[in-house]
């Protein structure tokens, strides 16, 4: 484009002297628009850019602070956890403040990962161990790491597989990070008492994930915004208050960097959402 736009300019203004020169004034002004147009379309390019680079600059400074804070939040749980473990001759409010300042530090350490991830993959690749997995497998597991959670907000985590073997090649703990994000919205955002329908099918060439909820779905108004960086829904701090706007936005650029696709609509028979993940088969 920055070269196209500088061709353009230097044609115009040879023509313009050729034009001069001859004497020859009525192709003036058309070679003067042309110039101004070829200048105009400089000035944009260039303009973005600085921008552009401008965004990397930012995004390594935020990637650097999101690294630096990692560590010393990481150990901090850790201390955490040990004390927790070890509480039992505390006071049961003593106890309970330590469990949720726990709680509160691994949401802290999951949100910084996913800003420095999201920031990652929007410069390049992220993935550095990608290896061939039964999809089937990895929702399961990614099932049973949520179970907690989902018992805790009392919704069920009803899962299905139509398929058998369907194998793809993904980097394991890259996409079990998408896969949690889409179920955990689903239970995040489904009325108690509650069900997350999970499904798993193959086709001749894809596979594909569906995971639908019965929640209060996305406002048209938020449509828009579903997979853009740090954007929230208006109620969505009602329901994931601790949520930072950045999962649906990570999960979907993990799982394009496998060849695959994370798409959203609204459920056809009632309220709430589907999230489709699609990916490529791969011969075993």
């Amino acid at each position: 484009m920055y070269g196209g736009a500088s061709a353009l300019l230097l044609f115009n203004i040879v023509f313009m002297g050729q034009a001069v020169l001859a004497g020859n004034l009525v192709p003036i002004v058309p070679i003067v628009a042309g110039i101004l147009t070829a200048a105009g379309l400089l000035v944009i390019v260039y303009t973005e850019h600085r921008a552009r680079l401008a965004d990397k600059r930012d995004h390594r400074r935020i990637s650097r602070v999101a690294n630096q804070l990692e560590n010393p939040l990481r150990s901090l749980q850790e201390d955490l956890t040990n004390v927790t473990a070890a509480s039992d001759a505390l006071p049961g409010e003593a106890r309970f403040v330590l469990k949720r300042m726990e709680t509160k530090s691994k949401i802290l350490l999951e949100n910084i990962r996913d800003v420095f991830l999201t920031l990652q993959a929007q410069e390049g690749k992220l993935a550095q161990d990608v290896r061939t997995y039964d999809l089937c497998a990895l929702v399961q597991e990614a099932i049973q790491r949520l179970q907690p959670v989902a018992s805790a907000r009392n919704v069920e985590l009803d899962a299905k597989k139509y398929c058998q073997d369907a194998a793809v090649k993904v980097d394991k703990r890259l996409f079990l990070i998408a896969l949690i994000h889409l179920m955990e919205n689903g239970i995040l955002y489904t009325l108690k008492p509650g069900k997350v329908n999970v499904s798993v099918t193959r086709g001749a060439k894809a596979a594909r994930v569906l995971v639908e909820d019965r929640g209060v779905g996305i406002k048209e108004e938020d449509i828009n915004v579903v997979f853009q960086p740090f954007a929230r829904g208006h109620a969505a701090h009602q329901f994931d208050p601790d949520g930072i706007g950045v999962g649906l936005t990570l999960s979907r650029l993990i799982i394009r960097e496998f060849g695959g696709n994370l798409s959203w609509q609204p459920r056809r028979d009632s309220a709430g959402s589907e999230f489709e993940v699609t990916l490529p088969l791969v011969r075993v």
